[in-house]
């Protein structure tokens, strides 16, 4: 097989250096043999910032750890605080609520806007071959799926969750391959999501002709809830976490500290955890919680295992020498206390999610009709020290655990700090590809689109740049009547904490010294505060 550049775009994964990768020599050859880069994207879907071993975990992780440490990781990779308005940001290069359809609310319904030329359909236009496996989530309807949003070959789950065994889920199956809505009879009947996702992935890069590039999208929908995993797989990590969340949290910490991999200024001092102590559950409930996370553990390293199988299957093709890879989790840890929520904590997320004949007996986690998710205090422990976790637009659920790795032009072993958005990711990958966004007016297909407001982290993964956002550029989330933007050091943010309705006074942090955002200067600075209030109205909302 000819030898192509190939970037591996996982949020989490990729290996070893050849030629001449840049996408300036790439598109040089485009008018003779197409030797630029491929780009494989891989996401991790409800990840923890800590929850790999490169950045501090203790679940067996090789194949990430190995790219990850390796390569250049991420510590400030902002995402959207839950997984569609991730997916709306990275494929739109926009805003999730802009980039909704119709608005408002971006976080619980609508479609990818056809107001935007997706990732997808803009690699396509460049020539490449695009492909999905895995999770999709930004839209269900007829012109909204991937088969009509620039993938070539799909096999993916439409929504945002679901049974990762082959069971109906809310009265359906929800996954569909080249626009064709699946059923339980047409998978394996051991039919498994993040195997099953890599298989199908595996066959259509098998499937590509050698002189055409290609992007291929693994979104795993691993290890959101519910927690399954494969009989043979349930025990693996028996009586790890007998000791609970707090003495997690505090382990984590250290690991995270020594990696490297958390921001100056980050600590535990001051940190106030929204569950009560470990030590005050009752036997059952920790019980509970602990098989819970050991069963979240298990998906984790079933997941790296399968990213393995990629990797070699890159390998053995003679591809993977030219392979940069990006790896990302989507967001913060997850907060649900689905199947597992006895009263007694803060009970965000519902204990009555999921099928109707759900089984959320302790001897039934993690196998066929269990929906359970390991609860807030284990979320928590994944995303300190920063505050609070999934769902939030505090760093605790905005920050991704990320990593690129191409040792042909990017460092290796090293950790930038420098602010990267979801909304990035997109011009990204135009520049490695040799292209670039046409622009706000008449796409291919006589639809309006817009621009977009990402900015290519390229010059900054290969050393060209130390930053994506220079100080004067500002980023913003907006949900519901609240809000938060980062400017340079600065991040204002309204929202109230999870669980709670409304919004606050405008809060003001110093993310340089303060990335827990533990001390609120707004009283100090008014000004400050009033300056980027109105940027987010003016741009954000």
């Amino acid at each position: 097989m000819m030898k192509r550049v190939a970037v591996l775009a996982l949020f989490l994964q990729g290996c070893s250096p050849g030629g001449d990768s840049t996408p300036e020599a790439a598109s040089e050859s485009v008018a003779g043999t197409d030797d630029r880069p491929n780009i494989l994207f891989i996401v991790a879907d409800d990840l923890g910032f800590t929850d790999i071993g490169a950045f501090g975990g203790e679940i067996p992780t090789p194949s990430l750890d190995v790219l990850a440490q390796q390569g250049l990781r991420l510590s400030n990779l902002h995402a959207g605080p839950v997984c569609r308005a991730t997916r709306l940001m990275l494929m739109s290069g926009a805003s999730a609520t802009a980039a909704n359809e119709p608005n408002p609310d971006a976080y619980r319904g609508g479609q990818l806007s056809l107001n935007y030329a997706t990732l997808a359909e803009l690699l396509q236009d460049a020539g490449y071959a695009t492909y999905i496996s895995g999770k999709w989530d930004v839209g269900d309807l007829p012109g909204y799926t991937p088969e009509v949003r620039g993938f070539d070959r799909s096999f993916v789950l439409l929504e945002g969750a679901a049974s990762h065994f082959a069971r109906n889920y809310n009265g359906h199956f929800p996954f569909a391959e080249d626009g064709k809505k699946l059923t339980t009879a047409d998978v394996p009947a051991d039919f498994y999501t993040t195997r099953d996702f890599t298989d199908k992935l595996l066959e259509y890069l098998q499937s590509n002709a050698d002189d055409q590039p290609w992007f291929a999208y693994l979104p795993y929908s691993a290890p959101h809830w519910p927690l399954q995993l494969p009989e043979d797989w349930l025990e693996r990590h028996a009586g790890r976490y007998d000791d609970g969340y707090d003495a997690l949290r505090e382990a984590r910490f250290e690991r995270a500290m020594r990696a490297g991999v958390l921001p100056p200024g980050s600590t535990l001092d001051g940190f106030e955890s929204v569950v009560e102590p470990w030590a005050d559950l009752s036997p059952e409930e920790q019980r509970r919680y602990a098989r819970a996370r050991e069963i979240f553990a298990g998906m984790v390293e079933y997941l790296d295992m399968s990213v393995g199988r990629v990797i070699k299957y890159l390998e053995t093709s003679g591809q993977l020498e030219n392979t940069v890879v990006i790896f990302s989790a989507d967001h913060g840890a997850s907060i649900s206390e689905a199947g597992v929520d006895t009263g007694r904590t803060t009970g965000l997320g519902s204990g009555g999610i999921g099928a109707p004949d759900s089984d959320n007996s302790l001897a039934n986690f993690g196998r066929p009709g269990s929906f359970v998710n390991h609860g807030r205090g284990f979320g928590e422990a994944a995303t300190a020290p920063f505050r609070d976790q999934k769902a939030a637009l505090t760093e605790g659920g905005l920050r991704a655990a990320a990593f690129v790795y191409y040792p042909a032009a990017v460092a290796q072993g090293e950790v930038s700090n420098a602010l990267i958005t979801m909304m990035d990711i997109l011009p990204t990958f135009l520049e490695i590809a040799g292209t670039e966004h046409p622009g706000a007016g008449t796409y291919r297909d006589g639809r309006e689109i817009n621009g977009i407001v990402g900015r290519s982290a390229w010059p900054l993964f290969t050393g060209a740049s130390v930053q994506v956002h220079p100080p004067a550029d500002s980023v913003g989330w907006s949900r519901g009547e609240g809000g938060a933007l980062i400017r340079g050091d600065y991040k204002i943010i309204n929202t109230a904490p999870l669980g709670e309705p409304g919004t606050t006074p405008w809060q003001l942090y110093d993310l340089a010294t303060d990335p827990g955002e533990r001390h609120n200067l707004a009283a100090e600075r008014p000004d400050v505060v009033a300056e980027l209030v109105a940027q987010w109205e003016a741009n954000w909302r």
